[in-house]
């Protein structure tokens, strides 16, 4: 079984028990978990429950390279239904340091690791959602509002490792 995220700034957990492909992705993840993700009010709630940033007009869609999200039928879909989204190419290969959603899973991988063996799909899916609602929104502000300074630095860098 797989998992996904339904984007990086979605802060939504899909669990996925078959292949993503372009159609599943643009019906089931897009059009209905990102966008009713896209579309929250809340200022406040635990971090699936509330807006994700303060202005909403300041969020981009950032995903990576997998097949589905690099299709003509994603891209053309991003671009009808998305006010800003990185296009297919804009985004640098191989560059977790610059991707929020890489020190998410390295948070619920931590949370993972401090309750012992899973044994059960049932069981991880379970622990996992937990794990993704203990989310802190202020943990998620602070990886948005870090994404300036670790471009920069990156730049800085010419492109190497920005590290911790």
């Amino acid at each position: 079984m797989g998992y996904v995220t339904s984007c990086t700034v979605g802060v939504t957990f899909h669990p996925v028990g078959q292949t993503v492909s372009a159609e599943y992705y643009v019906s089931e993840i897009l059009g209905k978990t990102l966008m009713s993700t896209m579309n929250r009010k809340r200022e406040r709630g635990t971090v699936v429950e509330r807006k994700m940033l303060k202005n909403m007009s300041r969020a981009i869609f950032q995903q990576d390279g997998a097949p589905a999200h690099t299709t003509n039928m994603t891209q053309n879909w991003l671009r009808s239904n998305l006010k800003s989204f990185w296009a297919r190419g804009t985004w640098p290969a191989n560059s977790p340091d610059l991707s929020p959603i890489e020190n998410i899973w390295s948070i619920l991988k931590d949370d993972l690791d401090s309750i012992g063996e899973i044994k059960e799909i049932k069981m991880l899916e379970n622990r996992l959602k937990t794990a993704w609602s203990n989310i802190s929104p202020e943990v998620l502000d602070k990886l948005m509002d870090g994404m300036p300074k670790r471009i920069h630095k990156c730049i800085e860098l010419s492109g190497g490792y920005i590290g911790k």
